[in-house]
């Protein structure tokens, strides 16, 4: 059996929401990763743009954390928060070890703040276009027979 067959059969054998959440998983762990280089980085020293800009970069932040951590367990929010809560946690706990960071309960909250507002985005959007295919779009109505 030659190299080629092989990854033929190990792409048969592996269903294509398996592998869909392998690259959501994948994309959970590079975006993780990228939060901890960005936790590293010494703070920029000057004006911020606006006012709170550090919580609303915070809430952002872990808002897409929340999203793709939705998507990698397989839209089931309890899951995705909890990830994202134990993650925005050791973001925090991480940055007291760095010389040039502190850690902030108020960070942390608007962390949570970001995911909760994102949980509520993606599950009430499920919704709306769950209603909106029945309602407008006329799916599973009956058959009418003429």
């Amino acid at each position: 059996m030659s190299p080629r067959d092989r990854i033929r059969l190990i792409g048969s054998l592996s269903s294509p929401i398996t592998m869909k959440r392998r690259f959501w998983w994948g994309l959970l762990i590079l975006y993780a990763g990228a939060i901890f280089a960005l936790s590293q980085t010494p703070v920029a020293v000057g004006e911020a743009p606006f006012p709170l800009y550090d919580k609303c970069f915070h809430a952002v932040e872990f808002a897409l954390f929340f999203a793709v951590a939705w998507k990698a367990t397989d839209r089931r929010p309890l899951p995705a928060f909890v990830l994202t809560a134990i993650y925005a946690g050791t973001d925090e706990l991480h940055q007291l070890f760095v010389a040039t960071r502190t850690a902030s309960a108020l960070d942390l909250g608007a962390d949570l703040l970001g995911a909760t507002i994102a949980l509520l985005v993606l599950v009430s959007g499920r919704r709306l276009l769950g209603f909106l295919s029945h309602r407008i779009l006329g799916r599973n109505q009956p058959k009418v027979e003429s």
